[in-house]
């Protein structure tokens, strides 16, 4: 692979500036406790057109994420990672400092760029640096660098607020020392891409095997933060909970998804492929029991398995595999592609139960159908799990 240009380093300094720049990868929504209070210091915008705001950065990292390898190409992987933390530190920070609708939407529209940018970075330079169980511990290691960065800048926002508003936006400033680390501890990768034996550039591509990974994980996603908006309003309409303890239950699946990111190359080394049928194991059980549940408790237990456990399974497992299934020079691609079908994941969920509901006419019922579909995919990721074991074995012989 052309992209390892230099010797491999195994240090932890190099480790860890690389899992730092996901610390602020998922942080879009930390300032979503700010919006009625915007309400109230914006007026003439609607709650609606306020709501947007944590959300438009989604758009403009798709997009970004489809661009990152070009622009990767053209700065080289360091600049296009620092770049990225440039533009989340100097836009995340500009609704500190006015209270002008127009330019918070277009701070975090290049917020969402910012992002964009280096996401797929985050990942496949995990694998220019590490190979083997180092680089599936290290992926594991990334989606908890995510739960990390999003619960601890939620958390210094919401006590921010406190203070005013606009103060709850400079938790943005994290970029800045996180690029300082990454630009000093990480070497330069002169190419992420491949050549062939006369040197020549081989363009990157992927195929179908990301694209099923992809779809996967699209479809997973949706679930999950479909589960996510859904399960309070069903827990109060139930009557047996109230929606902060719902919130209580949703703060635990944060810790539990940074134990078993943490957890997952020791997790991958024992069952390898298998991880990813426990994932949507995971999808499926949480679902069917707040489904079927009566109190709080097996509703909490069903919120970790959705939101927290199966989908840091099924994410660390679908971009460690992303990488080992493409060409070499190939995985930021990969990458890219995985990402986006996380982010059109998210995006569809609310428009996919509500035609989900239309059809079995009650949320309740919309989780019965997510566990039942889990359940199917946990047959087959299985029987697919199997077919790559009987294959590995059967390598050798051949």
């Amino acid at each position: 692979m052309a992209a390892q240009t230099q010797p491999k380093k195994n240090g932890l300094l190099l480790q860890s500036a690389l899992l730092s720049i996901s610390l602020v990868l998922t942080s879009a929504y930390a300032i979503s406790a700010t919006l009625p209070a915007m309400q109230k210091a914006i007026p003439g915008q609607s709650l609606a057109s306020l709501e947007s705001l944590a959300t438009v950065p989604t758009f403009s990292v798709t997009v970004m994420v489809l661009l990152s390898s070009w622009i990767a190409r053209k700065l080289g992987a360091k600049n296009t990672v620092a770049l990225g933390l440039l533009l989340v530190g100097v836009a995340g920070i500009v609704p500190a400092f006015t209270t002008n609708y127009p330019t918070i939407l277009v701070s975090r529209i290049l917020l969402g760029a910012g992002f964009g940018v280096f996401n797929s970075l985050a990942v496949s330079l995990l694998s220019v640096f590490f190979s083997g169980e180092k680089k599936a511990q290290s992926i594991g290691f990334q989606s908890a660098f995510q739960s990390i960065g999003n619960a601890a800048m939620t958390f210094v926002a919401g006590w921010l607020l406190t203070i005013n508003w606009h103060l709850s936006y400079l938790v943005y400033l994290i970029a800045f020392p996180i690029l300082i680390l990454f630009w000093f501890f990480v070497p330069q990768v002169k190419s992420m891409e491949s050549t062939d034996q006369t040197g020549h550039k081989v363009q990157q591509h992927i195929n179908l095997k990301v694209i099923g990974l992809a779809l996967t994980m699209l479809a997973f996603i949706c679930i999950q933060a479909g589960f996510n908006v859904r399960i309070p309003t069903i827990v109060v309409d139930a009557g047996y909970g109230t929606a902060t303890g719902v919130s209580t239950w949703l703060s635990v699946t944060t810790l539990m998804g940074m134990l078993v990111g943490f957890s997952f190359g020791m997790l991958h080394k024992a069952i390898h492929q298998y991880v990813f049928m426990i994932g949507a194991a995971c999808m499926a059980l949480g679902n069917l029991l707040a489904a079927y549940s009566g109190n709080l408790w097996l509703t909490g237990i069903g919120t970790v398995l959705v939101v927290g456990i199966g989908p840091t399974l099924l994410g660390s497992y679908a971009f460690n595999r992303g990488t080992e299934v493409v060409e070499a020079g190939s995985a930021t691609l990969a990458t890219s592609i995985l990402l986006v079908g996380c982010n059109v994941g998210g995006f569809c969920a609310p428009y996919v139960m509500s035609a989900i509901e239309g059809l079995v006419h009650s949320s309740t019922n919309v989780l019965i159908v997510f566990g039942l579909f889990s359940l199917a995919m946990t047959v087959i990721l299985g029987v697919a799990g199997m077919r790559l074991h009987s294959a590995a074995h059967a390598a050798p012989a051949q």
